[in-house]
């Protein structure tokens, strides 16, 4: 029969082992919750931060292409009236202004590349930008020739000059499609998020 100084050791030992055991299992439980908890905080924070990215870039590739689409109609319709010629010229210096504007003052939409899969990155929007000056640059080049010019020399020029145009307005498409691209890559991959968390 065991005495009862053992049997106060057994049931003290029983006791500190169980009490043991209750406190790793809770820590232990504590430790998966908590992480569970981080990276769930962890997860939402990158979700507000691409919400936020995401509308930044929304409103100014929409502003964008706005201005694009604007441009396309000002270069498109330049057999107008004098009347209407000078408008749509105030309006495009008017949207050119807005945009510098809006470029200053939403520096975020610059971010989309971090957080979405754009096929526009900023390398290639600098060098579409290039692109699409140098063209507009040579439109104006040959239309000051044109108004300078002959008369002989008025119909190879206006050739010249309908040419840019159509160069100019084809670039602006091409921005205005790849711009619209990213839109849809963007939105789709924040729809994405929401459905997968």
């Amino acid at each position: 029969m065991p005495d009862n100084n053992t049997l106060i050791a057994v049931s003290a030992f029983s006791g500190l082992a169980g009490a043991l055991l209750t406190q790793t299992l809770t820590g232990f439980f504590a430790y998966i919750s908590d992480k569970r908890k981080s990276g769930t905080d962890l997860k939402n924070q990158l979700r507000n931060k691409q919400i936020e990215i995401a509308e930044a870039y929304y409103f100014m590739t929409g502003e964008t292409m706005a201005q694009v689409k604007k441009n396309i109609n000002y270069w498109t319709n330049r057999n107008r009236s004098d009347a209407s010629f000078a408008y749509l010229q105030k309006e495009i210096k008017k949207l050119d202004a807005r945009l510098e504007q809006l470029n200053t003052e939403n520096w975020k939409h610059n971010l989309v590349s971090l957080y979405f899969q754009v096929s526009l990155s900023l390398d290639e929007i600098l060098d579409t930008n290039t692109r699409t000056h140098a063209l507009y640059l040579k439109t104006l080049d040959i239309a000051d020739q044109l108004n300078k010019a002959k008369k002989e020399e008025q119909e190879l020029l206006l050739g010249q000059y309908n040419l840019a145009i159509f160069d100019l307005c084809g670039q602006y498409e091409l921005l205005y499609q790849m711009l619209e691209q990213d839109m849809q890559k963007v939105k789709t991959a924040l729809l994405h998020s929401f459905k997968t968390t």
